[in-house]
């Protein structure tokens, strides 16, 4: 179940094809039309405009220092250590009988379709919390802010229990930009150490990794534009400390991206990754979250 790489087999999702009205409009309509957009607005709203530069700067910063490129990324040992965490194994069915690691069945799954990341973290949570895999519906796209993934969470839950109290969910927003690191990290704590709670981490991708942008694409609009502003989500799977006691505040945190092209679990420093969701979504003006998903004791 696990490969030479100490990541968890997920199977690869199925290539869906881009309806034509979809790639008319990403290809066609938003490279001209949002840069124009985004132009205006730079110019006319000063608060829009000291946003995008903080988030120019953020994604800078870590286009030339990206945590894809640290010894911690994807390290086996790290790997190892985590799915032995009862955080991560939560996120494994084992075989009936316990006994063979081969038949253990892994309750994450990969986004379907650029733009279903929210709609992939809710299905790998509520299979992790009991909920059947066939009650909970399929992926879609629309989940996009942490006020609505919750909305939606919390009805799925419903529906997939059929009014079973003992299967009811509470979720609790924590916006980076409202908290203190200390905070942040306590929070992290406490719900990574509470069998019964699940964490989704809705965060600036790009504030890890950078641009990311080789070759032409650099010079594309409207994807340099989505490393400013396009946020995601993804399951936080554990937390690793780090060996170093200077280090002691700022463990690993191993984040199962939902976008397969990241080949699965990878750890950031919780500092930085506290930077990536203290980052504001220009839509609604807030800074993104981790967003704790509790199962009510029944």
């Amino acid at each position: 179940m696990m490969d030479n790489r100490g990541q968890l087999t997920v199977a690869l999702p199925t290539h869906q094809p881009m309806p034509l009205i979809t790639k008319l409009l990403f290809y066609g309509v938003l490279p001209i039309a949002l840069p124009i957009v985004v132009s205006y607005k730079m110019l006319t709203d000063k608060s829009y405009r000291m946003t995008t530069t903080s988030l120019f700067s953020l994604v800078n910063c870590a286009t030339k220092k990206s945590c894809a490129e640290e010894w911690y990324w994807q390290d086996v040992g790290l790997l190892n250590k985590l799915w032995s965490l009862p955080s991560a194994a939560a996120y494994i069915q084992k075989s009936a009988d316990g006994s063979n690691n081969e038949t253990d069945t892994p309750l994450l799954e990969y986004q379907v379709r650029e733009g279903y990341c929210g709609s992939a973290t809710q299905r790998c949570i509520l299979k992790s919390l009991g909920y059947p895999s066939n009650s909970i519906p399929d992926q879609k796209g629309g989940e996009s802010k942490p006020d609505l993934w919750c909305e939606h969470v919390k009805q799925i839950a419903k529906e997939s229990s059929h009014d079973d109290d003992g299967m009811e969910i509470e979720t609790t927003i924590v916006r980076g930009g409202d908290v203190t690191y200390e905070s942040f990290l306590s929070t992290l704590r406490q719900g990574l150490d509470n069998p019964n709670c699940r964490i989704c981490c809705n965060y600036l991708r790009s504030a890890l990794t950078g641009f990311e942008l080789t070759g032409l694409w650099k010079f594309h609009p409207l994807f340099f534009l989505i490393k400013l502003y396009g946020g995601h989500f993804s399951p936080v799977l554990g937390m690793v400390e780090q060996d170093s006691e200077e280090e002691k505040d700022n463990p690993f945190i191993a984040i199962f991206d939902t976008n397969h092209k990241y080949n699965g679990a990878y750890f950031v420093t919780c500092k930085r990754l506290y930077e990536a969701v203290s980052s504001i979504d220009v839509g609604s003006k807030k800074s993104r979250a981790i967003i704790l998903v509790e199962k009510k004791s029944a």
